[in-house]
């Protein structure tokens, strides 16, 4: 072999260990992030929302149902029984990588439900205030689960088994699946109320792992449609040091070509953002849309993790 070859297979080489190393890491960072996560979520089931019975959905509402009926079957057994045969399934159709992160997110959620459960105070309290804060511990929890790309298994599994097989789509499937859950919940404990507080946990909770994912944001879209975008976008990026992106438009009515300007910026350079287009094209509408995340150059890093 000749030295350009010996040079580039030694490179290959590298660039394999490196990808390599960086895969490990990969894992090791994940599965740290999904036991916080699960820690998290353990200690919200055993200190509120089993204690006030409050079953917000998924198989940890239906594991709450049962234990109540088989106080001996501890609820994160049954929540593990329970996704055994969706596991099974689910390797079927989307295989091993796929499932890694759910298998190992709902077994070590499971286990520490039971292990936390004798050790933690269990709080009965208002009810309002034990799905309050249920819910949002919980949302904590399954947020940082999600952001380390595993998953508690449970409903979010069996209505994308449901999905490959029907069609039906994801959300609709959950829905379904955690309304069928909470009613029964009313009917197990012999109240409606538990049926609303576990809404109410059911919300707080989905709303929190919303922010946990995509992190609290405080960026706001400006879309300016003007006819005099070069003054505009000069002040934008003179006066403000934000970045312009110009798009072409068309008005519906008039047919006359016009530029549309979108612009990202803190909330706090909302107010400055419009002084500087009044004075420079009072005519020019102005759209501001709230921002879910913002990720890239002057907000949030790529790499920036939990």
């Amino acid at each position: 072999m000749n030295l350009f070859g010996r040079i580039l297979n030694r490179r290959k080489r590298r660039r394999s260990f490196i990808r390599k190393k960086e895969s490990i890491k990969f894992i090791v960072l994940n599965t740290i992030g999904i036991f916080v996560g699960s820690v998290i979520y353990a200690i919200s089931v055993d200190i509120f929302i089993d204690p006030n019975h409050i079953a917000p959905g998924g198989f940890i509402g239906i594991a709450i149902i049962v234990n109540h009926y088989f106080p001996i079957i501890k609820i994160g057994l049954l929540v593990l029984i329970m996704n055994i045969p969706l596991f099974i399934i689910g390797l079927r159709r989307i295989g091993w990588h796929f499932l890694y992160g759910t298998i190992i997110g709902t077994v070590l959620s499971s286990i520490l439900i039971d292990i936390f459960a004798p050790y933690l105070p269990s709080i009965h309290t208002d009810m309002i205030l034990a799905s309050i804060y249920g819910g949002f511990i919980m949302g904590v929890g399954i947020g940082i689960i999600f952001r380390s790309f595993g998953s508690t298994g449970g409903s979010d599994l069996l209505a994308q088994i449901i999905y490959d097989y029907t069609g039906l789509p994801f959300s609709q499937a959950m829905m379904i699946i955690d309304v069928i859950i909470i009613i029964a919940a009313g009917f197990v404990f012999k109240s409606i109320d538990i049926s609303l507080y576990s809404i109410i946990a059911e919300l707080i909770g989905n709303k929190t792992i919303d922010i946990v994912q995509s992190g609290f944001t405080f960026s706001k879209a400006v879309y300016i449609i003007t006819e005099n975008p070069e003054p505009i976008k000069e002040a934008v990026l003179s006066e403000i040091e934000r970045g312009v992106t110009e798009i072409n438009a068309r008005g519906g009515y008039t047919g006359r070509s016009k530029k549309m300007l979108l612009v990202v910026v803190p909330h706090t350079q909302i107010s400055k953002i419009k002084k500087v287009v009044r004075d420079v094209d009072p005519n020019s509408f102005i759209i501001i849309a709230e921002l879910t995340e913002v990720i890239g150059n002057g907000f949030k890093s790529m790499k920036e993790r939990i």
